[in-house]
């Protein structure tokens, strides 16, 4: 069920019981007035409960989006080490084939720009996950 829904359903609930009330305003006898007198206090109490029930849902939400962040941003730095783990292997690779010869060393300096490039493209999709998510 919705918060929506659930709200308005409790709307309903106090404008039916608020109908009640008036409607049964003639009618006399303890139960009725005990009755009365409680539906009353708890129709009183309702708008506040409801907008208790309204705040904390938004603070849930504000929670919920700062963890979603937190992870965004934790994966956004696990990304960047990761990407400068590849560079540092891919510059040892590097000297190792500068050693073997040139061919070689071109291979490896195509696959460190091949990694780099891959690192830094899922740098920025993180970072554009983190900017879409605050902006929502």
């Amino acid at each position: 069920m919705s918060k929506d829904k659930l709200i308005a359903d409790m709307k309903r609930i106090v404008a039916d019981a608020d109908e009640l009330l008036r409607a049964t305003a003639d009618q006399a006898g303890e139960k009725v007035a005990g009755l009365r007198t409680r539906l009353e206090a708890n129709l009183k109490a309702a708008p506040g409960r409801l907008a208790e029930f309204a705040a904390t849902d938004v603070n849930k939400t504000t929670q919920d989006i700062r963890d979603a962040l937190q992870k965004i941003s934790d994966a956004a730095t696990q990304s960047s080490e990761a990407a400068r783990e590849a560079a540092q292997k891919a510059e040892d690779s590097v000297k190792k084939a500068t050693e073997s010869g040139k061919e070689a060393a071109q291979h490896a300096a195509e696959a460190a720009r091949d990694a780099a490039n891959k690192a830094l493209n899922a740098i920025t999709e993180m970072a554009r996950k983190a900017k879409d998510a605050i902006n929502k």
